[in-house]
């Protein structure tokens, strides 16, 4: 049996009952982020406009919600606008050795396809299970294949395709299909590409992952072949044979702060200095921020932009250690031009460390440095972002972000009946969700 084969097989076969009781869990624990991400990124300038492109280019049945427009679209393009929604504020989800958000280019496919079949909370369930475990698989072979990181819609529509698919139903001969035809449509979107020129394009390729996920899936049923997936490589695919014995959704990391994830040590080692010192931002003489070099490639001058604020080191510090934390509340424009904010980021200087370099991307780290106005030095050592799967946010901490994110969109009523529903989902129904979201 051939890797594309196998992994048919485990899309086709896969039920919630036979997975341990943890993966489960770990999937609603997703599923609450994504939730949170969505909600929180609604407002953003890009969802406006791909809303306003779909409802003009992109006709269909007016079958699935764009979240919080009050309006269904196709699944198509609610693909596409839910794409960018959730991963607009850059707090979801990511896997640490492929650069990467899953989640985000698979949730908007599956809840466009579920709200279509009316699923339930455990087809939806198994469908995110399978997204999330084809798409790192998939992410990592793309890696090994070209030799370099694609962006997460590259690997996320194959994800999202095997989502789609479980959840239609398809044969093993469409479902195969499905897969080959996300891979050779799925945006090219190279990571550092997007890192070096943040803008709504690329944005790490994730709205248009979604779009070719859903319609690969939907191609498949009408009979378009595609090739072979990469899945089936056997130089690069034993991962694949790992498929229902290893779950990598486990490894995932949470975010913290609404900005690239390589940002987060150095924002975590400012907060911890001052909390622990507790001086002002005002005595600051200058930060010194000692991280890898895909760090250093991201902007460090004033952001213009809600993706340039996110696609930046020196901006989310800056805000740290004047405000004591960097929320999606300072990602607004009337922060991007406050002179005591541009006065504290030209105080921040980034190096390239080369015992920091050697161990990312395994690890994500950071070494920070503050020398105060009076000349004293305070030093964060070496340290790693609270979230990953080995340095995990707490159940209840997640809970929090939810909330604190979706404060202003939900009420305080809405965010505790949407958790307890998350928390239970395999007894509920898509529709339970959706009411949430339109």
């Amino acid at each position: 049996m051939d890797g594309n084969e196998y992994a048919v097989k485990f899309i086709k076969n896969l039920k919630l009952e036979d997975i341990p009781s943890k993966i489960v869990k770990q999937a609603k624990i997703c599923l609450l982020d994504l939730l949170g991400a969505s909600l929180g990124g609604v407002k953003a300038k890009g969802a406006r406009i791909l809303f306003d492109f779909s409802s003009q280019e992109i006709n269909g049945l007016r079958e699935a919600t764009v979240i919080k427009a009050n309006k269904k679209v196709s699944c198509v393009a609610a693909s596409l606008i839910n794409g960018f929604i959730v991963n607009a504020l850059d707090i979801d989800d990511g896997y640490r050795n492929i650069k990467g958000h899953p989640g985000a280019a698979i949730f908007p496919t599956i809840l466009a396809v579920s709200e279509k079949m009316r699923a339930t909370g455990k087809q939806f369930l198994e469908a995110l299970i399978i997204g999330y475990e084809i798409a790192i698989r998939a992410g990592e072979i793309l890696l090994s294949h070209y030799g370099f990181y694609h962006g997460s819609g590259s690997w996320g529509a194959i994800g999202a395709a095997a989502g789609a698919a479980k959840l239609l139903g398809l044969s093993e001969t469409e479902i195969k299909n499905a897969l080959g035809i996300a891979e050779a449509y799925a945006p090219l979107a190279p990571v550092m590409r997007s890192v070096e020129y943040p803008s709504m394009a690329p944005k790490d390729g994730i709205p248009w992952g979604a779009l070719v996920g859903i319609s690969a899936v939907f191609l498949a049923q009408r009979d378009f072949t595609g090739s072979p997936s990469l899945l089936g490589d056997c130089k690069r695919n034993k991962d694949v044979f790992t498929l229902g014995k290893e779950y990598k959704i486990m490894k995932l990391y949470f975010k913290q702060y609404p900005c690239c994830r390589w940002a987060h040590p150095a924002i975590d080692g400012v907060l911890k200095i001052m909390k622990k010192e507790n001086f002002s931002y005002k005595e600051i003489s200058k930060i010194i921020i000692k991280t890898f070099p895909d760090a250093v490639s991201l902007c460090s001058t004033a952001p213009t932009s809600l993706e340039d604020s996110e696609y930046n080191l020196a901006y989310p510090v800056a805000i740290a250690a004047m405000y004591g934390e960097f929320s999606p509340a300072q990602l607004e424009e009337k922060y991007f031009h406050k002179e005591e904010i541009n006065k504290l980021m030209k105080k921040i200087h980034i190096l390239k460390d080369p015992t920091i370099e050697k161990r990312f991307p395994e690890q994500c780290l950071a070494e920070i440095e503050i020398i105060t106005n009076q000349g004293k030095e305070y030093n964060s050592g070496i340290i790693a972002a609270k979230g990953d799967w080995d340095c995990p946010l707490s159940e209840q901490e997640l809970e929090n972000k939810f909330i604190n994110i979706t404060n202003g969109v939900l009420s305080e009523k809405e965010n505790n009946k949407l958790i307890i529903i998350v928390k239970d989902f395999e007894n509920y129904h898509i529709e339970d969700l959706i009411k949430f979201l339109t």
